[in-house]
């Protein structure tokens, strides 16, 4: 039987106050009540424990509205609501702009739908109407979206995926924790995120996620139904209703990154991969702070700043994965001091950079002839060679030296053959500098696990990309 109160449409605010409806309908004091006594009761949280702070979602609201007052506010929204119910408001026939259900319309705008048109943005309609023509239950269905969302930073967030059960989850504990400020005392508003920006706060989000729901495929080392399971997308709607500034931004941490980053939870590279990503944390507050990556804290002076509060900090590594921009850089820029495991480059380069799994077997074994029974002086030319490639033609030359010097010493196979030079190093369309980055970073592995040390020359300083400062 259908619910239209609570059944998916593919509108994300719908959707989610939907999933809020059915999780209130579950929950004692809830439990029970009808959906007008829901949004009674509801009115009673907003207005009583948040003092009426929906200004980011409802603009000149029944919640909102200056000239209403305490009850006022609450009687108000009773009446408004009652009038959708028993469709006294004023209404006509159609196709529900959300649900494409044949019913009765009512107008939606910037007062009782998020980020919707009317007033003075009435063009944003088909022939001017005063805003969208929906549903009563999808309508009533905005009115319980702020439970299930966050405040992060200046504006809210609410998190959505392609699966809804993946939804569903941080709807549900954004709304338990909303409900359980309440009961507590302490509620003044939506909840409250830790995080100031959208990469920590999807990529925390996303850890929460695996870490509880692929606990188990995390430690069978069933690595395909770990891939299967991880086919998720998160989106994160930023947005605010506020005034004449209404604003959303939309950040996408896709399917591939979300696998990626479910690897690297994996017991068996987890604790390379977090020493490494907790190295790149900073904060313009706290510049002259240093990490010990020992005991993976910052410090600074005489204080130790750990990873419940430096996880808030920026993260250029987190930023480009989740803007598409490489992650090579910090990983070859760690990888000359540190151990790192290599399998993780490898998920990366296949998963999210889309490079042949053939690239990578020739590139490891093209490390293994630069480093395995090498003089230290022949391995520290060929990084220093490496590093100074500023185009594809030298790093061609090099792999022809390379080959030669494999003839040259009567080997019984080529180092490269030409298949692998056209088809898998120098590809049409091949990124060649990944190439290189990812030879160098295969070069350095080798040296930690032979226990060779040779000189390193300096880096450059990786160019981080722009984004907005939440520090």
């Amino acid at each position: 039987m259908t619910d239209f109160y609570i059944d998916p449409t593919g509108d994300p605010f719908a959707d989610v106050g939907g999933i809020v409806i059915k999780y209130l309908r579950e929950q004692p004091p809830y439990d029970g009540k009808n959906i007008l006594e829901l949004i009674e009761a509801v009115a009673k949280i907003y207005v009583s424990h948040w003092d009426g702070k929906l200004h980011a979602f409802f603009l000149n609201s029944t919640i909102t509205q200056p000239a209403f007052k305490g009850q006022r506010k609450i009687d108000e929204t009773v009446k408004f609501y009652k009038s959708l119910l028993d469709e006294t408001a004023p209404s006509q026939e159609g196709f529900c702009r959300i649900s494409g259900r044949q019913t009765k319309l009512f107008a939606a705008g910037r007062d009782n739908h998020i980020l919707s048109g009317s007033g003075t943005f009435v063009n944003f309609h088909h022939n001017f109407d005063a805003g969208l023509l929906l549903s009563k239950e999808i309508l009533i269905r905005m009115f319980f979206v702020p439970l299930g969302l966050m405040q992060l930073s200046d504006k809210v967030a609410m998190v959505t995926s392609n699966y809804r059960k993946v939804t569903a989850f941080f709807v549900t504990e954004n709304c338990k924790k909303n409900l359980q400020a309440v009961t507590s005392g302490i509620a003044n508003g939506v909840l409250k995120s830790e995080f100031n920006n959208p990469a920590n706060a999807l990529f925390a989000l996303a850890h929460t996620y695996i870490n509880t729901h692929l606990r188990k495929l995390l430690i069978s080392g069933d690595e395909d139904s770990l891939f299967n399971a991880s086919n998720v997308t998160l989106n994160l709607y930023h947005f605010t209703n506020f005034g004449a500034s209404p604003e959303v931004n939309l950040y996408i941490l896709g399917a591939p990154i979300f696998k990626f980053y479910a690897f690297c939870n994996r017991l068996f590279v987890k604790d390379g991969w977090n020493k490494f990503i907790r190295s790149y944390y900073h904060n313009s507050k706290h510049k002259n702070a240093r990490y010990n990556e020992t005991e993976e804290i910052w410090e600074e002076k005489e204080s130790a700043i750990g990873f419940e509060e430096y996880q808030t900090w920026r993260n250029p590594v987190l930023e480009n994965l989740l803007y598409d921009k490489s992650i090579l850089g910090y990983i070859l820029k760690w990888t000359a001091k540190h151990s790192f495991p290599f399998v993780i480059v490898e998920k990366y380069q296949t998963i999210i950079r889309n490079m042949e799994k053939k690239t990578i077997d020739k590139i490891k074994q093209i490390a293994d002839f630069i480093v395995q029974d090498r003089p230290t002086d022949f391995i520290t030319k060929s990084i220093k060679r490496l590093n100074g490639e500023k185009n594809p033609q030298g790093l061609r030359q090099f792999f022809i030296k390379l080959v030669s010097e494999n003839y040259q010493n009567n080997a019984s196979e080529p180092l490269i053959s030409v298949a692998d030079y056209a088809d898998y190093l120098f590809p049409d369309g091949g990124n060649w500098r990944e190439v290189r980055d990812v030879l160098l970073i295969a070069i350095y592995e080798k040296l930690h696990e032979f226990d060779k040390t040779v000189e390193i020359p300096e880096m450059e300083e990786i160019e981080e990309i722009e984004t907005t400062n939440f520090n």
